[in-house]
């Protein structure tokens, strides 16, 4: 567990990640339920742009797929080889 005096509030947080230069963050991302599209789940995908919170929602396989497909909203960038390995190569296989 963190201790409490790590834990910020989000105004504290928005306002250190400013400081650092960071302007986006992922901040959380939650397994809210099920999808009707084959093994897939939805997870709601809270993060940061500049000073503000945003939510959207993502389906995917799993978690390393849905932090996959939050890069678009947080240029976070998983470099590409490093994404095979957590996705598995037969998701890149033709």
């Amino acid at each position: 567990m963190i201790k409490n005096k790590y834990k910020k509030d989000n105004k504290e947080l928005l306002d250190s990640l400013s400081n650092m230069g960071r302007n986006t963050a992922i901040l959380e991302i939650k397994l809210v339920s099920t999808s009707k599209v084959k093994d897939n789940l939805i997870y709601e995908c809270t993060y940061v742009e500049g000073k503000t919170i945003k939510i959207v929602p993502i389906i995917a396989y799993d978690v390393s797929q849905a932090l996959a497909k939050l890069e678009q909203y947080t240029h976070s960038g998983i470099p590409e080889p490093v994404l095979k390995y957590m996705l598995g190569n037969e998701r890149f296989s033709n």
